[in-house]
């Protein structure tokens, strides 16, 4: 149970953690290289945890050295071993090192714990048979059985669920002998992909992109980059840039003002919200002026919303965030969460097909205060403790520890900068 005391105000100056995000993907991309590769500025998350141990599962030896991951020999499996990969939570690493399964004729199989047990993996299974695999699940769910060869290099998936099959399949089919052609539909989350292609190439992987509806792949590339430093989390400093839009001013450093990374469109909705921000050399400034309702489209950004709802609570009326069916394959269905779980503190909020519309209450001190709960989901943790700044009485949070799958530090940061 964590504690959220009311608090008047935000003010101080943090570094943000690394991402998540990229450093998945950095670390999947190096397992596959032939050098020793060095990636810097790890944060010791569970989900970058998870993909360290998968990797090591799948033959790499690795040392860690501060937040410094340094790549001693890359990926390499004896002919007869059955792999079994634990990919924790992470719907991500799930996705992505699925993938991997493709460059080896091994039994794979591939498990989690938690709500990545429930999250439905059909693009996986589906994308795979098309190459060939056999696949079995749980009724499409954890733990998937993938064995055979992959026989075909043209294949069609759809994008609508998620971007994150398609970025295993970008890391992965370089490494094929074959070239490979993927066509895609629906995508959504297209700047996780562009993140994805930026990291491929700054390793040296060369993949053409048609309109996001075509990717060709050329086979036999091995990614040459021997050093790579991992960026700010934009996912995570949007709560404490919310925080200080709502009650105050924060300096951020470690972000990369010209990311790839989705959730710097925080920067948006603040513009919208009518909160005030600069840049002071790589050094972010915000701070706290009006409190405007706003329209804001997540559907390619996602993450965002539980940031953003905290942000709508606070503006001057009725505020609409678009993009709602993206949230139902999250850590927990997040449009429900939020609505529950907010509305158990006296937000109120309204959930219409593909929006959810967020009644707001200004400046004053509306939140009751009481007990709450993340569901185990850490954005969801990180939203709920912000409304700190607009209630007179303790805010209690169930299952706080959520917050280690992506931001270990968050309530020690926010600790520093809340009430000063």
């Amino acid at each position: 149970m964590q504690k959220i005391d009311p608090v008047k105000s935000v003010s101080g100056k943090l570094v943000v953690p690394s991402s998540k995000s990229y450093a998945q993907r950095a670390i999947a991309i190096a397992a596959l290289s032939e050098y020793l590769v060095c990636l810097e500025n790890l944060t010791d998350c569970d989900d970058v945890v998870a993909a360290q141990q998968i990797i090591q599962s799948l033959g790499a030896k690795i040392q860690r050295n501060g937040k410094d991951l340094n790549l001693l020999e890359g990926i390499k499996l004896d002919s007869k071993e059955h792999v079994k990969i634990n990919c924790g939570e992470s719907g991500l690493s799930t996705r992505l090192f699925s993938a991997f399964s493709l460059l080896f004729e091994n039994d794979f199989t591939v498990t989690g714990h938690g709500s990545i047990m429930e999250r439905t993996m059909d693009m996986v299974i589906e994308a795979l048979e098309q190459f060939g695999k056999s696949v079995t699940s749980k009724d499409g769910c954890l733990p998937l059985v993938i064995s055979g060869e992959t026989k075909t290099n043209e294949i069609h998936i759809d994008g609508a669920v998620s971007s994150q099959l398609l970025t295993g399949l970008l890391i992965v089919t370089p490494g094929l002998t074959q070239n490979t052609t993927i066509h895609v539909k629906n995508l959504k989350s297209i700047p996780y992909i562009d993140m994805t292609l930026e990291i491929l190439s700054d390793f040296g992987i060369e993949i053409r992109n048609e309109n996001y509806e075509i990717f060709e792949v050329k086979g036999s590339q091995v990614p040459k980059r021997k050093k790579y430093q991992v960026e700010g989390d934009w996912s995570g400093a949007s709560f404490l840039i919310v925080a200080a839009a709502i009650a105050g001013k924060i300096e951020l450093e470690g972000l990369n003002p010209s990311s790839r990374q989705a959730d710097m469109r925080i920067l948006d909705a603040l513009t919208a919200f009518g909160a005030e921000f600069n840049w002071k050399e790589d050094v972010l400034n915000i701070k706290q002026n009006e409190n405007k309702a706003f329209t804001f489209d997540a559907t390619h950004c996602p993450d965002l919303f539980p940031p953003l709802a905290v942000l709508a609570a606070c503006s001057d009326g009725t505020s609409v965030i678009k993009g709602t069916s993206r949230l139902e394959h999250k850590e927990s269905n997040r449009a429900l969460t939020i609505k529950e779980e907010f509305e158990k503190l006296g937000v109120e909020i309204q959930l219409k097909p593909d929006e959810m519309h967020i009644v707001g209450n200004g400046e004053s001190l509306f939140i009751k205060g009481g007990k709450v709960s993340s569901r185990n989901d850490h954005r969801i943790a990180m939203a709920l403790s912000l409304f700190g700044l607009r209630t007179t009485n303790p805010i209690l949070i169930e299952h706080p520890e959520a917050i280690n799958k992506s931001y270990p530090d968050y309530f020690k940061d926010i600790s520093s900068v809340f009430g000063a």
